[in-house]
């Protein structure tokens, strides 16, 4: 079986190269929390006396390792489309779902041994460099000047945990893919019913939130109340997606984009690929609501009470949010790798049809355009809410004197990169392919 793995990833190692942002990410976030804890153990005598600093290392692994897990489920279930034939041909031959699952698992251990240790090697100065930030803004008097080294043992520890997490998470949702797609009519249904039944269940949590909000609280424990309401509002819109995406495209599509070639083309590009959908627009939704979240609160609330709440701001934004976004952001990218082999054979049927290398172009446009505005238009509204809650909490405050940057700032930052990416991933093919008639 060993023997199988090895050969199936020599066979695929292109499509697996795919998954080495995410991994390269979140192995320098791991070796970021190891090799902090590590040194700052290695130079405990100078922290004598001092407050404990490895939390401010340990709070990105904790974060960060619970978004790997999620994102590399819409990962798994792209690679397990693409290797359908290959794993169809195995069932056919005797495989069980069991080692179908160990055959995915064990080559994304392998990619991710390979690049956790490059990973590794990059992490030591990226944790002098996080340090040595935080020091800037909690003084010397806290966080003194230590020497960070080169640990082998924060190596291995790495690069096992990584492996083994990505191991995991290969075949838990290779698992759980392969029994989905050999589902029966009644099993189903009863995804189904799972699925609204927690959804139901998160949705009676947030009504529970919501109503903390307007009984009798220090306004601290309201910003707390509102960020607990965030982290619902993330996991809703997981929930409901791509289903929420799909119906905001095709209302845009009526009332703002009816008579265009282009996103008459484009909409049904996006449709016709739903996993896809769900696994750009749910995560930046939730990488935008998280930014923009703790900006509002901060610069509305937390800046009432300190004097210095825009190092609040920042320091809690690297700290809790920062692994995650990254994450979030390099996941996007090896989707968009993942992607690349659909994106082919789509250009290529669409030049089989006669279409030009201009309206090929503005499809692309199109697709950024669409999904960009779907995303953006859905953080924004739920980021409306959350200023509204801010609004309430505050009381007798006006309008014209809180500070809005939080509501928009984030997200259009935020659109700006998810527009170029996509555009960039969806074009590659496209642009590569002219460019070697050119020349």
């Amino acid at each position: 079986m060993l023997r199988l793995v090895y050969y199936q990833f020599l066979h695929n190692k292109k499509q697996w190269l795919g998954v080495s942002p995410v991994i390269f990410v979140s192995s320098l976030v791991m070796g970021l929390a190891v090799n902090g804890v590590i040194n700052v153990e290695n130079n405990s005598q100078v922290f004598v006396g001092l407050p404990d600093p490895k939390p401010i290392f340990m709070f990105p692994i904790v974060f960060g390792g619970v978004t790997l897990f999620f994102v590399l489920s819409n990962i798994i279930n792209m690679l397990v489309e693409i290797f359908r034939d290959d794993y169809e041909l195995l069932e056919v031959l005797g495989a069980s779902r069991l080692q179908l699952s160990f055959l995915v698992g064990g080559q994304i251990f392998i990619i991710s041994s390979i690049i956790s240790f490059i990973a590794y090697l990059c992490s030591i100065f990226v944790t002098s460099n996080y340090y040595y930030f935080l020091q800037y803004f909690f003084g010397e008097n806290i966080l003194p000047d230590i020497q960070f080294q080169m640990s082998a043992v924060g190596c291995i520890i790495t690069v096992v945990l990584i492996s083994f997490l990505a191991f995991l998470s290969g075949c838990f949702y290779t698992f759980k893919k392969i029994r989905n797609r050999k589902s029966s009519k009644i099993r189903h249904v009863l995804s189904i019913v799972k699925r609204i039944l927690l959804l139901a269940g998160f949705s009676v949590i947030w009504l529970l939130s919501l109503q903390q909000i307007f009984q009798d609280s220090t306004i601290l424990a309201k910003a707390q109340i509102i960020f607990n309401i965030v982290i619902l509002d993330i996991v809703i819109i997981y929930q409901l997606s791509p289903f929420i995406q799909s119906c905001f495209i095709k209302l845009l599509s009526i009332i703002i984009f009816r008579n265009n070639f282009m996103f008459i083309v484009s909409k049904w590009n996006l449709l016709y690929r739903k996993p896809y959908i769900k696994s750009i627009s749910a995560a930046i939704t939730g990488a935008i609501l998280l930014i923009s979240s703790f900006q509002m609160i901060s610069q509305n609330i937390l800046s009432q009470f300190q004097d210095d709440s825009d190092l609040e701001l920042k320091v809690a934004f690297i700290v809790y949010v920062g692994a995650p976004i990254l994450i979030v952001l390099a996941n996007i990218i090896s989707i968009a790798f993942l992607s690349s082999h659909q994106e082919r054979i789509e250009i290529q049927q669409f030049e089989i049809l006669g279409t030009s290398n201009y309206q090929m172009v503005k499809i692309k446009v199109g697709e950024a355009i669409f999904l960009t505005f779907v995303t953006s238009l859905i953080a924004f509204l739920l980021n409306i809410k959350i200023m509204a809650l801010i609004y309430y909490s505050l009381g007798n405050i006006l309008i014209d004197d809180m500070n809005l940057l939080g509501l928009i700032l984030p997200n259009f930052i935020v659109s700006i990169i998810l527009f170029i990416l996509i555009f960039i991933t969806k074009s590659s093919y496209f642009i590569f392919k002219n460019a070697k008639i050119i020349s």
